[in-house]
């Protein structure tokens, strides 16, 4: 398990970030979704190296 930063400044509304929350957990390999104290950036805990994380981030 692994922590990664994931900046979320394309999703403006609310709606997309809430839609962007489901995706992140729908995976099999996200564990867990936090905020941070940056409201651009979300922590992923992920089940993966950065290079899945990377390849699975490109797809949403």
């Amino acid at each position: 398990m692994s922590v990664f930063e994931l900046d979320i400044s394309w999703a403006a509304t609310a709606r997309e970030r809430r839609s962007l929350h489901w995706e992140l957990i729908a995976c099999d390999q996200v564990r867990g979704v936090f905020l941070t104290a940056r409201d651009d950036v979300l922590a992923v805990l992920f089940g993966g190296d950065r290079w899945a994380f990377d390849t699975f981030i490109r797809t949403l």
